[in-house]
């Protein structure tokens, strides 16, 4: 093969790589997902985001329910968040939680004990 026929080739090849990337980091909204663990006793249902104080709620993130015991990883759209969010949960029992004032941004996991409250370890990013 000669030099003209390979640099066409290297060119596709490369687009196609960066093309999977992009499709990659719009199918997390920009950003890395969160875990949820549950261990609720029941299964979530919805997962919202409001920016704290503004109770103007999300779509519901989770695409399909916790089971309990289950673990999912969930798009929040972090580059569409600014800060300190609460997190409100639907919970097929019935229960509807809020977490208020949430470092969303700065977690990467959290487990939903049985009285619906969150645990998490809170990781600050170097900018």
């Amino acid at each position: 093969m000669t030099k003209k026929a390979v640099l066409p080739l290297f060119l596709a090849a490369a687009l196609i790589l960066i093309s999977s990337c992009r499709l990659s980091a719009a199918d997390c909204g920009g950003g890395l997902p969160l875990e949820i663990i549950n261990r609720s006793g029941a299964g979530i249902t919805g997962l919202y985001i409001s920016q704290t104080g503004m109770n103007k709620w999300s779509e519901n993130r989770i695409s399909e329910p916790v089971k309990e015991g289950g673990t999912s990883s969930v798009d929040i759209g972090r580059n569409d968040i600014l800060g300190i969010s609460d997190i409100k949960l639907e919970l097929d029992d019935g229960r509807e939680v809020i977490w208020h004032r949430m470092p969303v941004l700065e977690i990467f996991s959290v487990t939903v004990t049985d009285k619906a409250e969150p645990i998490y370890e809170q990781i600050k990013l170097a900018s």
